[in-house]
């Protein structure tokens, strides 16, 4: 490998020759960079902040269709247009085959974990970092300006729920570039996205106390995170051919944003206490990005699983909700008992415009006598922490809804997310089956599954004496979903853990 400019390291647009591994890169940008610190959209910092990214997403814009650094080929390292493929893009981009950059496109674009691969959940928070990371070295790189830092949107503050109003002013000088008019109705208007679109937004995933999917309990924050807060702004904010669905995401410029705070939601449940998995099947995963200058760069999960390394930090974090399961001491194995579950009364469960109410069933004996006993009343005075899993989650296309989730909700009761029956909200963003109309290969089994702790609404329907053994779940929709959508869910238990 050749030696690694200052220049370059800080933005500049000299090339080297082969492929940098990142932790080579990390080295000589530590040695050049000192620590930054990214900041809340909202405070002045973060607004001085947002105007450098505005004018360089309009230079961006304004790049060759095959250059790196230009904005169609970092959307596309998300993921291609919906009505296009990555191939026939490729040909009609690069017209000759020998350029090092088709190279490069092929290696990145289409590569968004884990949207086209269910299986691979557990990289959906290394490789937005990395995504990330290398964007904002790359705006420092076209703008000029190396002391930039991509600002967040904090959305967790009930305050901030507007869309920014610099990303509402089309054809403005300064933030145009901004504008994107692929919306929901009344998001370009400054309502809060939470009022215009079906999703409520809470940071529900970090009650999880674990980073992975325990197989048979729950889901794992970072499944939670994707299936939660970070589904529930995209599909808020975005239609079908934007912010709302994953093909077109990331050419919302609000995007990146956004996923700056998804980052630091990931930060903040580090900090808190929550461990990243550490088998060397995810820490030795490799992906490739364009850095700053456009250059290809190898990245191992290992190097980016905390910020500090990386010179950056947040401004501010954020404190797990109440509510949240206690995270493991070290070396405890934590053993989960199924209570009730879809699986023994029924298939999959097909969702639409009205509420659908399923029927739990107690699995066979012995599987039902959790530690506690087999009663759900029993497990409740133990003091043991109770999910609700969905297994399955998959539409043929985006339903532009989400689904409230009820437990024993009372029949002729309206539905109202004040009701101690109410658990959470779901949504589809992540468990569309993508590209398959644009010549991606989707996988072939439905495997997205989320959880939601369900502690809080166990205890309230015991001390109601509405706490059945055999509970009912019913699911009502926000709205109408989109007729082509279809979504189902391949099952639903309640499960708990000591």
């Amino acid at each position: 490998m050749g030696h690694i400019s200052r220049r370059l390291l800080l933005g500049g647009a000299a090339a080297t020759a082969g492929v940098l591994p990142l932790h080579r890169w990390l080295v000589h940008t530590a040695r050049a960079q000192t620590q930054v610190t990214r900041f809340d959209l909202s405070t002045t910092d973060g607004r001085a902040m947002l105007q450098i990214y505005a004018d360089a997403v309009g230079k961006m814009m304004a790049m060759g269709e095959g250059e790196p650094r230009g904005w169609l080929f970092q959307w596309y390292t998300h993921a291609v247009r919906g009505d296009r493929t990555k191939s026939a893009e490729l040909d009609r981009i690069y017209t000759d085959s020998s350029d090092p950059n088709r190279a490069l496109a092929n290696s990145m674009w289409d590569t968004c974990e884990a949207h086209f691969d269910d299986s691979r959940e557990n990289f959906f928070f290394p490789w937005h970092r990395m995504f990330v990371l290398f964007f904002e070295q790359i705006i420092r790189n076209v703008s000029g300006n190396t002391a930039f830092t991509l600002p967040y949107w904090n959305y967790t503050d009930p305050g901030n729920r507007a869309l920014p109003a610099e990303f509402r002013m089309r054809d403005d000088p300064v933030w145009g570039p901004l504008f994107r008019p692929d919306r929901r109705n009344g998001v370009n208007n400054g309502r809060p996205i939470d009022e215009v679109g079906p999703n409520p937004i809470n940071l529900d995933a970090m009650r999880s106390p674990v980073y992975q999917d325990t197989g048979n309990g729950d889901a794992g924050f970072c499944a939670n995170t994707d299936g939660g807060v970070h589904g529930a702004i995209h599909v808020d904010v975005g239609t079908r051919v934007g912010m709302g669905d994953v093909p077109w995401a990331a050419n919302d410029p609000i995007f990146w944003l956004h996923h700056c705070n998804i980052d630091r939601i990931w930060a903040s449940w580090n900090k808190a206490g929550g461990k990243n998995p550490s088998d060397l099947g995810f820490m030795n995963e490799t992906f490739t990005f364009a850095d700053g200058g456009g250059n290809r760069v190898q990245s191992m999960v290992a190097d980016v699983l905390d910020t500090v390394p990386l010179n950056y930090v947040y401004d501010s974090y954020l404190d797990r909700p109440p509510g949240s399961v206690p995270f493991p001491q070290p070396g405890a194995v934590v053993a989960f008992a199924s209570h009730a579950s879809s699986a023994q009364v029924s298939g999959p469960v097909a969702l639409g415009g009205a509420p659908t109410t399923v029927s739990l069933a107690a699995p066979p004996a012995p599987a039902a006598k959790a530690p506690g006993g087999p009663s759900l009343a029993v497990n409740v005075r133990a003091g043991r922490n109770f999910y609700l899993r969905l297994d399955g989650l998959r539409a043929a296309t985006q339903p532009d809804v989400a689904y409230d989730v009820y437990l024993d909700l009372p029949e002729g009761t309206p539905p109202d997310r004040s009701n101690a029956s109410y658990v959470g909200s779901v949504n589809f963003f992540g468990a569309v089956v993508h590209g398959a109309h644009a010549g991606h290969k989707p996988a072939p089994v439905a495997k997205k599954s989320y959880s939601l702790v369900a502690t809080d609404t166990v205890r309230k329907l015991q001390e109601a004496g509405r706490l059945t053994d055999a509970p009912r779940v019913t699911l009502v929709p926000t709205g109408a979903p989109s007729q082509d959508a279809a979504p189902t869910i391949n099952s639903i238990a309640l499960l708990s853990s000591s």
